[in-house]
């Protein structure tokens, strides 16, 4: 189905079939942004149209309503190409999906991490107070990573589900990059400690560097896809 197939759905007062087939025309598009609009849009219609159902809305206010969701669906079928591109859909995975790799990127890391520093540690690259002050800093962001991830699949377990969403491909690959350079620059900074290239206090200084910095972007791409609370 075409845009133009689209509109004329919308121009026949056809609006939740012209819904669906702009999600999956966005879909098809490779456009997470107008995806997830369209999902969101999709739910709200059918809210809407329980209320009308069941009588808690009146005719003024349905209108108003439908009219403004079919003008946000306009915009939408607006934000889409001409065409669809070849594999285009290959570019935005499932926000769930995303949601699981990226918490086996952390946690396998971080195990990564924590595991080449016992190993120094035990080997006696580290004296015991070294040790501990250095696991004083890695293991309370891995134990914050692991409390939102929780939080975030304790409340899915409360709460009733909610509708597909999907994460653009550069976001996907930033988040590639950024946690495999992440954890490099930690294992980086034990590796020369161990050798005894740097001070211990070089190293610390150097793990509290990490993780403001590449720490930050990591957290910031966490907190908004597993605090999901505030989002819905």
């Amino acid at each position: 189905m075409t845009r133009s197939d689209i509109r004329r759905l919308v121009a026949d007062g056809e609006l939740a079939p012209a819904v669906q087939a702009t999600l999956e025309y966005a879909e098809k598009s490779g456009v997470a942004e107008a995806a997830n609009a369209v999902t969101t849009l999709s739910a709200q219609l059918e809210q809407t149209r329980q209320l009308w159902n069941t009588g808690q809305l009146d005719f003024s206010e349905y209108a108003r309503q439908h009219a403004r969701y079919t003008q946000a669906l306009l915009d939408n079928l607006d934000r889409l190409p001409d065409h669809p591109t070849p594999a285009a859909a290959n570019r935005m995975i499932r926000e769930d999906t995303f949601k699981k790799r990226l918490l086996w990127m952390l946690a396998l890391g971080k195990l990564l991490v924590l595991g080449r520093f016992g190993y120094h540690w035990g080997t006696g690259g580290f004296n015991d107070e070294q040790g501990w002050a250095a696991i004083g800093i890695l293991a309370p962001t891995l134990a914050g990573y692991l409390y939102v991830v929780l939080d975030d699949y304790l409340r899915a377990h409360r709460e009733a589900s909610v509708s597909v969403r999907y994460v653009s491909g550069p976001l996907v690959r930033f988040v590639y990059l950024i946690i495999p350079v992440y954890m490099v620059a930690l294992i980086f900074l034990i590796e020369k400690k161990a050798m005894s290239s740097i001070t211990n206090a070089q190293m610390v200084a150097g793990f509290a560097l990490v993780e403001t910095v590449l720490g930050g972007y990591v957290g910031r791409v966490v907190s908004a896809f597993f605090h999901t609370a505030e989002r819905r």
